[in-house]
């Protein structure tokens, strides 16, 4: 099959460029969703490039396949010409709504560009179809099950010395190369999503309105896996962790001055997160301030981005066998009845999600006077596609859809919204990590105070926006927050687990949150203009 092809460069070649992708994509099993991303970039870029090229100019698109990594080039050569340099903001807001969908395209796409001996070349990463991790993960976690109770019956002491000698060993290797890692994608996964602000940051007075509304429900989930914890999970019998019960703003303080580090280095060795995290957010809006004075470092931070990025999602394609091995060493060494004390955990964590999603609600009845079943009764197309996929992207159509013509959405707010919601709405991220976070620490005999938890909860907000929602995240965050809290990183497995069954009502929830700040939005703007209006 052809994997180049050069094309005129010129709107007209955009249906055939298309469909070339297409093809080559849908050979490859990429998602539809991914498909439909790559051609949208390559639109972009074309239309970027006709824009300024001569009328004889050509371009040349090319994919290549490597494992499972898909890579998709456009080639122009010519003056330099970079489709990811967005222009400052115009006096016309006009025209800087019509380039939402090059802002969101480039904010939320593994995007690189360089220009080399005359050629610009613009690059777009994406995946081959991986299998579905639901059920890969309910399969090891039944087989791990079965296996444990056929050597608790037939040969329990064979099991004991299999998992001391063996089982044990590999998680441990497993889940400290995980935890080698995490440190540099935290840092440039950081750094790069406060860069892609800048894109963002255009959309002015839309995008102060989401932010409030997403940071609103981010303190909202604080408060409510806060106090879930505290009524069940602080406290529990156990050794106190290092806070104890001290004074709480003694150690509040010293929390907020333990964030600053000393010394440069010495936080990624030993692996600091909150240390980390600052250095990063500084790192970033530094380079945001210098906006272009240094492209090649940003390229740098921006190919390490995706360099450990791939290598994580390498390590958690294995994540399945992991989750066997480490059930099975569970059952085999006498702790299996934690297992069952993990179906509390899910009432806590489904309990918390629908507490946040009431409050969302009630908001929704009392500043657009909608009754909840009205509004669920008009949000369920994409609400259901959510909680049927656990994917956010799935929603895209269908929730565009409900928002432009049920819920009378202006269209330049419901094509930000919906891409910005993907980066900041993952509220339901914070009790999936505090609460499953407490709960592992707990099967370890390990106990915290509520002091214990405000440095934790600080670290999963910025977490929930920082982290950019993509393949093996999960395993990350628990890894940060693990290490944190000094929980062993042999529990990452139970942990996963469960997030992986949970991301289901998680990502409806999430996506909900998207869509009621589409509503707020839309209603701030039309009193805005209402009051512009001359009597």
């Amino acid at each position: 099959m052809e994997t180049k092809k050069i094309l005129p460069l010129s709107l007209a070649s955009l249906d055939e460029a298309n469909t070339f992708v297409e093809g080559l994509l849908n050979h490859y099993k990429c998602p539809k969703t991914d498909n439909l991303k790559a051609q949208l970039f390559v639109e972009e870029a074309i239309v970027y490039w006709a824009d300024q090229a001569a009328d004889t100019a050509s371009f040349e698109l090319a994919i290549q396949k490597r494992f499972k990594t898909i890579t998709l080039t456009l080639n122009y050569w010519g003056d330099p010409q970079n489709p990811l340099a967005l222009p400052e903001t115009s006096e016309d807001e006009d025209a800087d709504y019509n380039r939402i969908g090059q802002n969101i395209l480039i904010g939320l796409s593994a995007v690189t560009y360089s220009y080399e001996k005359g050629c610009n070349t613009v690059a777009y990463t994406l995946k081959q179809k991986p299998l579905n991790p639901a059920l890969a993960t309910a399969v090891a976690l039944v087989a791990a099950i079965l296996a444990g109770l056929v050597f608790e019956a037939l040969a329990p002491e064979l099991g004991k010395q299999l998992g001391a000698g063996i089982l044990t060993p590999i998680s441990s290797t497993f889940f400290g190369f995980l935890n080698a890692i995490v440190i540099p994608v935290l840092f440039f996964s950081a750094i790069g999503s406060i860069v892609n602000m800048d894109n963002l940051a255009q959309m002015k007075r839309i995008f102060r309105l989401l932010l409030t509304w997403s940071m609103a429900v981010i303190l909202l989930a604080s408060a409510v896996s806060l106090a879930l914890a505290q009524l069940f999970l602080l406290g529990r019998s156990g050794s106190a962790s290092a806070g104890g019960q001290g004074d709480l703003w003694n150690q509040i303080g010293a929390m907020v001055f333990g964030i600053i580090p000393t010394n440069i280095i010495k936080p990624f060795i030993d692996g600091n997160t909150l240390q980390i995290m600052f250095l990063a957010i500084i790192g970033g809006i530094v380079m945001l301030t210098l906006k272009g004075r240094f492209p090649a470092i940003t390229r740098i931070i921006t190919e390490a981005n995706l360099v450990f990025a791939t290598i994580l999602d390498a390590i958690c394609a294995l994540m399945p066998g992991v989750v066997f091995i480490s059930i099975l060493n569970m059952m085999i060494s006498g702790d299996g009845a934690a297992l069952l004390g993990a179906f509390g955990l899910i009432a806590l964590l489904l309990g918390s999600f629908l507490i946040i999603d009431l409050v969302m609600l009630l908001s929704v009845a009392v500043y657009h006077k909608i009754s909840p079943l009205a509004y669920l009764k008009s949000a369920a197309p994409f609400l259901l596609i959510a909680l049927s996929t656990a994917s956010s992207s799935a929603t895209f159509a269908s929730h565009t859809a409900t928002a432009l013509s049920k819920q009378k959405i202006r269209d330049y707010v419901v094509h930000f919204s919906i891409p910005v919601g993907v980066l900041f709405n993952k509220q339901d991220a914070i009790p999936m990590l505090l609460l499953t976070a407490l709960f592992v620490g707990n099967i370890y005999g390990i106990s915290f105070s509520l002091p214990d938890m405000i440095p934790v909860v600080i670290l999963c907000m910025i977490l929930s926006v920082a982290v950019p929602p993509s393949p093996g995240m999960g395993a990350f965050l628990f890894t940060i927050v693990f290490n944190l809290l000094g929980i062993p990183l042999e529990g990452l497995a139970l942990a996963v687990t469960i997030a992986i069954f949970l991301d289901y009502p998680a990502t409806a929830s999430n996506v909900m949150t998207t869509n009621i700040g589409m509503l707020h939005t839309e209603a701030r703007l039309r009193a805005s203009e209402l009051k512009k209006r001359p009597i």
